[in-house]
C-alpha cells in the first residue's frame, strides 16, 4: 500500500513507485468527484448540496464527521495509532456568481454560478487524500482533521469570510490542531508542478473607499468652485509615490484605484467624487506605511485644493504566511516525490486567500498546484486540466504524514 510504505520507511524510489501506483488507482474516482461537485456549484454560505455530498463521502470512510459549522462547514477527524500529534488539511467549497461558458458535459447545473476558481478540484484532492490516509489509519502516527470551509471568496457586506468564522467556531480545537495544510490550483503552472515559498506567499488584501467633496460651479468659471475631479486626479497620481518612494523596491506592494465616479454633466464643475481601490502588501509594516501615506495625501488635498475628504481603509484578508520549517521540509519532500525541476520557489503573489487566517493562528503550509488547462481563474472559460488530480491528493497526504512523523519523533 502506498501510504504504508511511507509510514515505515524514508522517502525512496521504491516508495515513489508505490505512490504512483496508488495515484493511478484512485485517479478515476478523483475525476468523478470533481465532476460531480462541478455540476452543483454554490456561492458563499449556501453550499448545502456540496456539503451533503462531502458528508456522504466522509461518512463512508468511517471518519468522525461534524456538520453545520458556520452553516455549511464540515470537520472530519481521522484517528490513527494515537490521538496526537494533530494536523489539518483544508479545502474551500464555494463557487462564484459567474455564468459558465466551457461547454463541458458536466458543466454547472446552477444558472449564473460556476466553480471558476477550482474549488471543485480542491475538494476532490482533499477527499481522495482522506481516502488514502483512512486506508492506512492503523499505521498513521497521529490524527488528521479534514476541514471543508464555506465562503473563501468573501462574504457580502460586513460578514466575515469562512476561515475566520470557522476559527471563531472552534474548528481548530477538539482535537487541538497543531499545523494546517492547504493548496490552490494554479493554471499558470503546468500540471505536475508545484510552487511555494517560506514566509509570505499571498498578500494582505485591503480596500479603499474615498469620498472627495468640492463645490460646483459653471464649467466656464472654475475659479468660482472647488473642483473635486481635479483634486481626485492629484490624489491618484500621488498615491503611486507611496509605492515608488516609501516602500523598499524589493518589497512587493500594489495600490490600485479601480473606480472613480463624479460629476453630473460636461459643463459643471464636479462637487463630489467617489473612488474605490485596493492595496496589496506582504507585511503589516508595509500595510501601515501605505495606510498612513494615503491619509497624509488626502489631508493635504484639503489644504491645497480646498476640498473635504472622508475615507475608509477596510482591512480584508491577511497575508498567507508559510511556516518556515514546514515550507522548507515541503520543498525537500516535493522535490523527492516530483523531481527537483517540478518544484518552484514562487515569488509572492498579490492575490489573497483567507487561508491566511489559519496561517496567523497556527503553523501553516500553503502551496500552488499546477493545473494547466485553459482559461484563467475567475473566468467563465476556466477549465483546469484534471490530470492535476494525480498529484494533489498525494502531496497533501504525504505532507500531513511527514508532519505527524516529525512531531512524533520529537516528542
Amino acid at each position: 500500500m502506498l501510504v504504508s510504505v511511507f509510514l515505515t520507511s524514508a522517502v525512496s524510489p521504491v516508495w515513489v513507485d508505490c505512490l504512483g501506483q496508488k495515484v493511478d488507482e484512485v485517479f478515476p474516482e478523483a475525476v468523478q468527484i470533481r465532476r460531480d461537485l462541478h455540476r452543483i456549484p454554490e456561492i458563499c454560505y449556501q453550499e448545502k448540496k456540496t456539503s451533503q455530498y462531502i458528508v456522504g463521502y466522509l461518512d463512508a470512510l468511517g471518519l468522525k464527521v461534524e456538520t453545520g459549522i458556520a452553516g455549511t462547514g464540515i470537520k472530519a477527524v481521522l484517528e490513527g495509532m494515537k490521538p496526537e500529534p494533530v494536523v489539518a488539511i483544508r479545502a474551500d467549497m464555494d463557487a462564484l456568481p459567474i455564468q459558465e461558458n466551457t461547454g463541458l458535459p458536466f458543466a454547472s447545473e446552477h444558472p449564473g454560478v460556476m466553480h471558476a476558481c477550482g474549488h471543485d478540484i480542491h475538494m476532490a484532492n482533499v477527499l481522495i487524500a482522506a481516502k488514502m490516509l483512512s486506508e492506512a489509519r492503523d499505521r498513521l502516527p497521529g490524527t488528521v482533521v479534514f476541514i471543508f470551509q464555506p465562503c473563501e471568496e468573501g462574504a457580502r457586506g460586513d460578514k466575515a469570510s469562512g476561515a475566520r468564522v470557522l476559527i471563531q467556531s472552534g474548528i481548530l480545537s477538539h482535537p487541538e490542531v497543531q499545523a494546517i495544510v492547504g493548496l490552490h490550483n494554479m493554471p499558470d503552472f503546468p500540471v505536475g508542478t508545484v510552487a511555494l515559498r517560506p514566509g509570505a506567499l499571498m498578500a494582505n488584501v485591503d480596500w479603499l473607499d474615498i469620498h472627495i467633496r468640492g463645490r460646483s460651479s459653471h464649467g466656464a468659471y472654475p475659479h468660482q468652485g472647488v473642483d473635486a475631479i481635479y483634486a481626485s486626479c492629484s490624489a491618484v497620481m500621488q498615491f503611486q509615490s507611496l509605492i515608488s518612494r516609501l516602500i523598499d523596491p524589493q518589497e512587493p506592494a500594489v495600490l490600485t484605484i479601480g473606480t472613480i465616479h463624479g460629476g453630473v454633466r460636461k459643463n459643471v464643475l464636479a462637487d463630489d467624487v467617489r473612488m474605490e481601490g485596493t492595496v496589496r502588501t506582504f507585511s503589516f509594516t508595509t500595510r501601515n506605511t501605505i495606510k498612513k501615506g494615503i491619509d497624509d495625501i488626502l489631508r493635504g488635498l484639503e489644504s491645497s485644493h480646498g476640498v473635504k475628504v472622508s475615507w475608509r481603509f477596510i482591512e480584508g484578508s491577511r497575508f498567507v504566511k508559510n511556516d518556515i520549517r514546514l515550507a522548507t521540509r515541503a520543498l525537500s519532500l516535493f522535490q523527492r516525490v516530483l523531481g527537483e525541476s517540478r518544484v518552484i520557489v514562487s515569488d509572492p503573489v498579490t492575490v489573497g486567500e483567507d487561508f491566511a487566517d489559519y496561517s496567523h493562528q497556527i503553523p501553516a503550509l500553503f502551496f500552488f498546484l499546477g493545473s494547466g488547462g485553459s482559461g484563467k481563474l475567475h473566468s467563465a472559460e476556466f477549465m483546469p486540466d484534471e490530470e492535476a488530480l494525480r498529484f494533489g491528493p498525494m502531496l497533501l497526504a504525504v505532507t500531513a504524514v511527514d508532519f505527524l512523523r516529525l512531531e512524533s519523533e520529537n516528542h
